[in-house]
């Protein structure tokens, strides 16, 4: 008995001869179907969207191309035949991407295999059993290409050396007979100084060279936060940072939404989003007139654009410099899985990098929204809380696993926005 191969599996077939290929090919309405000789035996369909052909193998006692060793079973030639123009159905609607990418390279929870241009996954450090590796936060590099993280559960605030060695920093938690924590949480540098959001004491500020930690801002309208989680800066120095509900002393139950905060170059603090379900990671695009929060508990980016008119769609709306105002606010780029967004950082090309904490790993997004890449952590740690670009020519992202301790990195395709000591780099298309 003959055989049929339909991309690369054997099915044992009726097909005994060039006329029942012939057969086969006429009911296949794919362009440049047709049967050709082969040195083996069977019939076997193959192509793409573009070509597809189905071959007739010469059975080895054949006198001839048309010789045939059994009679044509019509019947089972007409049951074969759909069953073959479905598979190629299948293939069409697919086209490319069907031949890109094999079942090898998708993620198990369905996400896309590794962006285009990602380097390998190497273990850069492991803190572990260590005070300042309970729970990882954070990640910023400073001047001297350390890189500095927090740890939740101890309240330490450390750094990398470039080499990866540990070298503990400042603890932020109050004393122990006060009965608070300050679990720390995002981080981010700018003109030497390292900003830091915590679920209790609000943004704290710590200056390296006199070692001084203070507060910079801890409360709205004489109230406390909810539970300061993460912050950027955009190209102006105005400071966004996100407030979830839940992790902080704030609001009681009668309020579980979440808000993003601006503290103003000029010292102003306002209230700029609210309603979020847990506004997570925090970022300002390259161009500066976009920020993007991750609504953790929906699974969701919200795009919101500064009033940066008058445009040419819109030449009556105003221009706010003061970016304290949006034109509109869109959720987009919903995350599959049982994850959500937490640490986000542009790439000089527009590209948004997030940490999809509860999926274990990291997400490229496009300037368009679309998912283009998944990285996964090779420890399959699912708390990956956060990242941060540095490295030789800040191409490189640094991820965290926080559940246990351990540093990873790859190379991105495009350098980082955010570089050493916060400095944001120029944007390239």
């Amino acid at each position: 008995m003959s055989h049929v191969t339909v991309l690369g599996e054997a099915y044992p077939s009726m097909v005994h001869s060039q006329q029942d290929c012939d057969t086969i090919a006429l009911a296949m309405p794919l362009r440049g179907s047709e049967c050709m000789s082969q040195t083996a035996r069977g019939c076997t369909v193959t192509g793409s969207s573009d070509s597809a052909r189905v071959y007739w193998d010469v059975p080895e006692h054949a006198a001839n191309e048309g010789e045939s060793t059994m009679p044509m079973h019509g019947n089972l030639i007409k049951r074969l035949a759909p069953a073959l123009l479905g598979l190629f159905c299948v293939t069409v609607w697919f086209g490319g991407a069907t031949q890109a990418q094999t079942s090898t390279l998708v993620q198990p929870w369905g996400l896309p295999p590794l962006p285009p241009g990602v380097g390998p996954v190497e273990k850069f450090a492991d803190v572990s059993g260590t005070p300042q590796g309970q729970f990882l936060e954070g990640g910023a590099f400073d001047t001297e290409g350390n890189l500095w993280f927090v740890a939740i559960g101890s309240g330490w605030v450390s750094y990398l050396t470039p080499d990866g060695k540990l070298v503990p920093g400042f603890n932020c938690n109050p004393p122990p007979e006060l009965g608070q924590t300050c679990e720390p949480q995002g981080t981010r540098w700018l003109d030497g100084k390292l900003y830091v959001a915590t679920r209790h004491r609000g943004i704290l500020v710590y200056d390296p060279q006199t070692k001084e930690l203070k507060s910079l801002v801890y409360t709205y309208r004489n109230q406390l936060f909810k539970g300061p989680n993460d912050l950027d800066f955009d190209a102006e120095g105005n400071l966004f940072f996100t407030d979830p509900w839940g992790t902080g002393p704030g609001p009681n139950l009668t309020d579980q939404t979440g808000a993003v905060y601006q503290y103003a170059r000029d010292g102003m603090l306002r209230k700029v989003m609210d309603s979020g379900l847990f506004p997570n990671g925090i970022a300002v695009s390259p161009d500066n007139t976009l920020l993007a929060v991750g609504d953790f508990r929906g699974g969701r980016i919200w795009y919101s654009t500064f009033q940066n008119g008058p445009t040419m769609g819109c030449p009556q709306c105003p221009k706010d410099p003061s970016h304290s105002t949006f034109s509109s606010v869109k959720a987009g780029t919903f995350l599959p899985g049982n994850g959500g967004p937490d640490g986000m950082h542009y790439d000089v090309r527009g590209n948004l990098w997030v940490a999809v904490f509860g999926l274990g790993g990291i997400v490229q997004i496009n300037p368009r929204g679309l998912i283009l890449g998944f990285v996964p952590i090779p420890n399959d740690d699912a708390a990956t809380t956060n990242f941060a670009f540095g490295g030789p020519d800040n191409q490189y992202i640094y991820l965290m696993g926080a559940s246990t301790g351990t540093f990873w990195r790859f190379k991105a395709p495009s350098p980082g926005l955010i570089g050493p000591g916060g400095v944001r780099l120029p944007a390239q298309r």
